[in-house]
């Protein structure tokens, strides 16, 4: 019951509304996290027996009358056992050369409702300046999932998960609904002593996107993670496309994992955009936070920012 309350509690913010800005920032819950030093288990986050699974998502406007939409999910193919449960902790900043948000803090649940199945929420509190000084603050985009294994018992894992998309209300001033689906498709495999996984798919606000990562052991309790994503903005927008504006978008990331128990989990990662290399581009991404069990086994620790 605590699990599911904290759970609760944590969706329900996403409906709360925030103060009003000029320009919606990154806005993305916590990344995952998964750590098994007997196997390179890490992701973007942490755990004993820890799991990746944590949505990075960016909603990203340009300058008046332009607009170009992107969204990234990472995650690995695997679930937490029925009535295992996780909650992170994290605090990131991210800058581009016209923008500087921290989420701080951002909040993380996942709970195993069966064999193959779970449900997790993640909510950010964000705090943006632009360049005049302005800051603006309010609940950054929730995503609700519900993530399902489709194989779990071969070389190969396989899993899909469903997304609720829930952005701010600054949403809605540049035109985006707030309300929007994530159709991501994972699957992982251990090659030799690393983990790599990779995610595929679609959000409704207008992106498609492929990602993926690679884990390796660092000592008896640390991970070490490194990823790489691309983005599509598939929406048309006739401005954006006769000034020349990329519809594409590759980020790449680094972290590491530090067991400090069987049920808790440090985190810090760093990344930045890759290309193209404009005004709204991510210069700079840096977070830091915790994961821990809360209820029954700690076995799958999520992946978190």
């Amino acid at each position: 019951m605590r699990v599911f309350l904290i759970v609760f509690i944590a969706g329900a913010a996403s409906f709360g509304g925030s103060a009003p800005a000029s320009a919606q920032g990154r806005g993305h819950g916590p990344p995952p996290v998964t750590s098994n030093p007997s196997t390179a288990t890490t992701a973007t986050q942490t755990g004993s027996t820890a799991r990746a699974s944590a949505p990075v998502t960016e909603l990203q406007a340009a300058t008046t009358g332009r607009q170009q939409t992107f969204g990234t999910w990472l995650d690995n193919a695997d679930v937490n056992a029925p009535g295992e449960a996780w909650m992170s902790i994290s605090t990131t900043y991210w800058r581009s050369s016209s923008l500087r948000e921290v989420d701080a803090p951002s909040i993380g649940a996942s709970v195993g409702v069966t064999p193959r199945g779970q449900f997790s929420v993640s909510v950010p509190y964000y705090h943006v300046t632009d360049p005049s000084g302005l800051t603006a603050h309010g609940f950054g985009a929730t995503y609700l999932t519900g993530k399902f294994a489709l194989a779990q018992d071969g070389r190969v894992h396989v899993a899909v998960s469903p997304t609720l998309e829930v952005l701010s209300w600054t949403a809605a001033e540049l035109g985006v609904h707030r309300v929007n689906a994530v159709l991501p498709l994972s699957v992982q495999s251990d090659i030799g002593a690393a983990r790599v996984y990779a995610s595929t798919g679609y959000f409704s606000r207008g992106s498609v996107f492929g990602a993926g990562a690679a884990e390796w052991s660092a000592g008896s309790r640390g991970t070490l993670v490194a990823s790489l994503s691309h983005s599509y903005s598939v929406k048309s927008d006739p401005l954006s496309d006769a000034l020349g504006v990329s519809r594409h978008r590759t980020d790449a990331s680094g972290g590491l994992y530090l067991r400090a128990a069987s049920a808790v989990v440090f985190f810090a990662s760093v990344g930045r955009t890759l290309a193209p290399v404009t005004e709204t581009s991510g210069r700079l991404s840096l977070t830091g936070g915790v994961t821990m069990n809360v209820a029954g086994p700690a076995e799958h620790a999520p992946r978190v920012p």
